[in-house]
């Protein structure tokens, strides 16, 4: 069976049933040794992660979760991308800043700017990177199903500390996303260090998005710092950086976020997903056969990831509609078995191979996959809620009917 969801199933599902299509999110509580204190951490899981106790996810990693509307807003736009198929899904960890001057900023190196922040507890961001590799990261990693890749998101100062890291942490995160950084910070001391590792590094293995908005003082001094940054990155034009900076003309601090997440998703998703353009010409490609292109470009984005890169259940199975919508059931065929050799205990992915039998007429087999799909169902129970549950036993045990009543 196809997943569809249309914007105005989604939206109906948001009022009949929130976790039909939507994620979940849920905060935890961790005792904190690196600031002697309970921090606060608040996780997302798409919709699909309920459904299959195997498959894994890459993270992301914002910053300022504190702020619940800045939270909502970045799982929102990244499930409604994904469900629209425009972007793969994510889990999303919420990191609870409770003093961020502190937190976010590097140390130091100009003595004037401790005088310039009033006294303010500045340049700690060390402590932050404690928490985060020897509390957050493994917390997470016992607690959910993650893949190695972490892409960070901040703003503001939260924009600095994520692009800190690139020298303070350099493995902590391959995708960064830093929206209306504060380069300013310390006479642009970041902006020296860009300079500064350039000269003597050609090459930088990262995706870096970076915007800053035109209205207000506060917007226009980082916008500023942050053209400085963005001349320096095109002067050394390093290589493997997958690298964007964009001004948002009439925007201003407080709505950059708005803008910048959602374009930036866009450039991570040229990465990560296969565009209907693409798809189509691997359809067209007579030199191999469709299901190979796929397993191509996901070996190449595996390189690309530093793991390797599956499709997601839903994915690889809208990947075999793509062909049997074109009229080419024996590539989707090829497609569904490769499904299956990667979620062998999804039981729609036995229905959806059922159905491209039935349609290539191949009517004996297109049964035995049917009643497959309902005795894997069964064998899965447990994975599903209720709802979910009869709603996929209905609609396997209609397709076989179905097919029986073709006899």
């Amino acid at each position: 069976m196809k997943r569809t969801f249309t914007i105005i199933s989604i939206l109906f599902s948001l009022i009949l049933s929130a976790q039909q299509y939507s994620g979940i999110s849920k905060s935890h509580k961790i005792a904190s040794t690196v600031f002697d204190t309970e921090r606060e951490i608040r996780v997302f899981v798409p919709f699909s992660y309920t459904e299959s106790d195997t498959q894994k996810y890459p993270a992301i990693y914002l910053f300022d979760a504190q702020f619940d509307a800045f939270f909502d807003m970045t799982a929102g736009l990244m499930d409604y991308m994904a469900q629209i198929g425009e972007l793969n899904e994510f889990i999303i960890v919420g990191i609870k800043t409770e003093h961020r001057p502190k937190e976010f900023t590097p140390k130091y190196v100009n003595e004037k700017t401790k005088t310039d922040w009033n006294d303010i507890e500045i340049g700690k961001s060390q402590l932050l990177e404690n928490h985060l590799r020897d509390e957050v990261f493994p917390f997470v990693e016992q607690n959910y199903r993650v893949e190695p890749f972490k892409m960070a998101i901040g703003h503001s100062l939260g924009g600095t500390f994520v692009l800190n890291t690139v020298f303070s942490q350099p493995d902590f995160f391959q995708a960064i996303i830093a929206i209306s950084p504060n380069l300013s910070y310390d006479y642009e001391q970041l902006v020296k260090a860009f300079d500064e590792y350039f000269k003597s590094n050609e090459s930088l293995n990262k995706l870096i998005y970076m915007s800053a908005g035109t209205v207000g003082n506060m917007e226009n001094k980082f916008r500023k710092s942050a053209q400085k940054l963005d001349h320096i990155i095109k002067y050394y034009n390093p290589k493997n950086l997958n690298y964007t900076f964009r001004i948002f003309e009439g925007e201003n601090h407080s709505t950059t976020p708005i803008y910048t997440i959602s374009n930036a998703f866009k450039e991570v998703a040229k990465i990560w997903t296969i565009s209907e353009e693409n798809k189509q010409k691997f359809l067209e490609d007579e030199s191999k056969l469709f299901v190979e292109d796929l397993k191509n470009f996901y070996a190449e984005l595996s390189v690309w990831a530093n793991y390797e890169v599956r499709p997601g259940v839903d994915e690889v199975n809208g990947y075999g509609y793509f062909c049997l919508n074109a009229e080419k059931t024996e590539e989707a065929l090829k497609v569904f078995d490769w499904a299956l050799e990667l979620y062998p205990n999804d039981a729609n992915l036995y229905d959806s191979k059922a159905e491209a039998l039935e349609k290539s007429n191949q009517l004996k087999e297109a049964k035995l996959y049917y009643k497959k799909a309902l005795d894997v169902l069964e064998k899965t129970k447990n994975q599903y809620d209720p709802e979910n549950y009869d709603y996929y036993k209905s609609m396997f045990s209609e397709h076989l009917e179905n097919l029986k009543n073709k006899k």
